[in-house]
């Protein structure tokens, strides 16, 4: 048989080659074109699972820097407490100690029989004109002046004291590190 003969003989296989050809460069381009966009969904799938994770971290971070914030918050305030505190406490002590020292020296003054006069500190007639000369006043105006002036400098001394104190005070959190207490 010849060629042709033989052409003639299968020709409806020709076509059926060539569907199979096709079908068989199709199925390759499709099979290739599937497998990238696979590709593609897995790294989308995986961008947006990231994404997801980052966004959940970011939260997470900020909700344990809001607790570290709000606890620094709480700790400042305690020892600001602390310090006004101890420093009221101390002033009180002082100008207590101021009062009852004038009361103490008015007491022993109007003790003394030798002195003139019936004041409540009363003084010799010398020791009033030098609290007149000083002060402008009696002995007893001239002692409820430097009460006065006693109570003021401790005022001064307890204030300078509290502000120094209260700017000793650290105000700025701990660094914030992820997973840390």
């Amino acid at each position: 048989m010849t060629e042709l003969s033989l052409l003639r003989r299968y020709w409806w296989a020709i076509p059926i080659i060539v569907l199979l050809a096709v079908n068989s460069i199709l199925f390759l381009v499709l099979n290739a074109r599937t497998a990238d966009r696979d590709q593609w969904r897995d790294r989308a799938t995986a961008e947006e699972k990231a994404h997801k994770q980052t966004a959940a971290n970011y939260r997470a971070a900020a909700a344990e820097a809001q607790r570290q914030a709000q606890a620094n918050v709480v700790r400042v305030k305690a020892e600001q407490a602390q310090i006004t505190e101890r420093t009221v406490n101390d002033y009180q002590t002082r100008l207590a100690d101021v009062d009852a020292r004038y009361e103490r020296v008015r007491a022993q003054l109007a003790a003394r029989p030798d002195l003139r006069s019936s004041d409540a500190a009363p003084m010799s007639i010398a020791s009033d004109a030098t609290c007149r000369a000083y002060a402008g006043t009696d002995c007893d105006g001239l002692l409820a002046k430097l009460r006065v002036a006693e109570r003021q400098a401790w005022n001064l001394v307890a204030l300078r004291k509290w502000a120094q104190e209260q700017a000793s005070v650290k105000v700025e959190p701990v660094p914030f590190t992820p997973g840390s207490d």
